[in-house]
């Protein structure tokens, strides 16, 4: 995971590390700024997954100080609960695909971490806590947009139990709260944020975002190609829900019970309105993730019921029994999952990820070795962010604003031997081409044409191999994603 090449949607992202400090807002793009200026701490530029793998771990810490803080019997049984939130979330196959060089595994963290500070606060209330929630909210801004939606159920959540049980002076501390929290999101989205959202994002993510009428078709759609990355039968799934809201409520949690219940209506809201993509796998990533928590409170409640009911008739004690209820539960659940634990990125019948399956890292650094000065390098504009990135000798010039999903381009000007192509259709496959053998022709004799592609998908595989129809080509290394010369047939 941490010395795998970058991949297309992660390697914009590395290479904004290399740009300077003052261009971070607007190379952030898409990205939380504070998430930029996280990796922009790793010494080494070829280990930034550090970075979401850190996250992974707070998710988990998060998780069991979840489950932990509920009000149990005994703080054994707090221990088993906490111990069963947290391996919900670290079994999760979901989990085991994460591995972007993106914020998705901080909105994980950060959702998970307001449930458990909402949670903290009606354990006891006090000013302070209620002020550690708005504190979050304004730190978790910075590394992840979905604060943006968490905090709103949180907070509503908060005013919605405090307005039913008549507690009149803590309903205005709480809407002040709520207020602050509020200012603080729209400055940091308006200031920062909105920048990342553009009309070739919007047109990007345009199939996340159905109409009220291809509502219900779409959550199927979309539940059924979760269902894996779940790891468990919808029905079952829904049960573990269900019983992890009764157990909240059955704890005194009703303010928590009711913020994990409006996420889901929110994030469908959202989706609706063409504000937040729907159940897509990488940005809902938090919901997952929550989903499981609230799962694995489930499981624990589920089996500290059963240890109360029969802990005397076994004469055992029911933390015991409750922490081996847990452990076959969620054994069970392991056991059904056991091929995720062992995925590579690349597994035949399961699964593939981007990053197992592009390399423009060795493409990049083969012809800066066996490349002659005066060769031509033509490639696809998706490995265009990757061979700059990997290109650690040669000077990159930030070009802002750029009509792509990112916003933002570089150029290198001391490559005059590099020809990118723009388009993705066999039209501009094809003039990209005869610019690049036109470049070596002018360059001398004996000039070779190297060409290098990244992340070809859809429709734009086709399209290359109609351009190249008309070409000699010559495949010089193996690998996912080889390196040929190409010269006229």
């Amino acid at each position: 995971m941490l010395t795998a090449p970058y991949w297309l949607d992660e390697a914009w992202v590395a290479l904004s590390v290399r740009l300077p400090l003052g261009d971070l807002p607007v190379t952030t793009s898409s990205s939380p700024l504070g998430w930029s200026f996280l990796l922009r701490l790793v010494p080494d530029t070829d280990y930034l997954r550090v970075v979401p793998l850190v996250f992974h771990g707070l998710a988990v810490v998060a998780a069991y100080a979840f489950g932990r803080s509920l009000r149990w019997p005994t703080p054994g049984r707090g221990v088993v609960a906490g111990g069963a939130c947290a391996v919900a979330v670290l079994l999760l196959p979901a989990q085991q695909v994460r591995h972007d060089l993106k914020q998705y595994t901080a909105d994980a963290a950060v959702a998970v971490g307001l449930l458990v500070l909402l949670s903290w606060t009606e354990q006891r209330w006090s000013r302070r806590r209620l002020g550690a929630i708005t504190a979050v909210v304004a730190v978790g801004m910075l590394v992840s947009h979905v604060t943006a939606i968490v905090a709103p159920c949180v907070f509503g959540a908060l005013l919605l139990t405090t307005a039913i049980q008549r507690q009149w002076q803590r309903l205005v501390e709480v809407a002040l709260a709520a207020v602050n929290a509020a200012l603080i999101i729209a400055a940091v989205y308006f200031g920062i944020s909105a920048r990342g959202r553009n009309e070739a994002m919007q047109q990007y993510w345009a199939g996340s975002f159905p109409s009220l009428t291809e509502l219900p078709a779409y959550l199927g759609r979309q539940m059924e190609t979760l269902t894996p990355l779940i790891g468990a039968p919808t029905p079952v799934v829904a049960g573990l829900l269900v019983a992890g809201a009764v157990t909240l409520t059955k704890r005194d949690r009703r303010a928590t019970m009711i913020a994990v219940s409006l996420l889901p209506a929110v994030a469908v809201i959202l989706g609706v309105m063409g504000v937040y993509p729907l159940l897509e796998l990488r940005t809902s990533h938090f919901l997952l993730v929550t989903a499981a928590a609230v799962a694995g409170i489930g499981v624990a409640g589920l089996a500290d019921l059963a240890a109360t009911l029969t802990g005397r008739r076994l004469r055992a004690r029911p933390t015991v029994v409750a922490a081996a209820l847990c452990a076959v539960l969620l054994g069970a659940f392991a056991l059904g999952n056991n091929r995720w634990y062992r995925f590579d990125g690349n597994t035949s019948g399961l699964y593939y990820t981007a990053v197992a399956v592009t390399d423009i890292r060795s493409a990049t650094r083969y012809v800066a070795t066996h490349r002659a000065p005066n060769d031509v390098i033509v490639m696809n504009s998706a490995a265009w962010y990757g061979f700059a990135f990997y290109s650690e000798g040669d000077p990159i010039e930030l070009v802002a604003p750029y009509g792509n999903t990112v916003g933002w381009w570089v150029e290198m000007p001391t490559r005059s031997d590099v020809v990118v192509v723009s388009g993705r259709d066999t039209v501009a496959i094809r003039g990209g081409l005869s610019h690049a053998l036109e470049l070596a022709a002018r360059r001398g004799a004996g000039a070779r044409v190297w060409l290098i592609r990244s992340h070809v998908v859809g429709e734009e595989v086709d399209a290359w191999r109609a351009a190249l129809a008309d070409y000699r080509v010559e495949q010089v290394t193996d690998g996912v994603e080889p390196i040929t010369l190409i010269s006229k047939g």
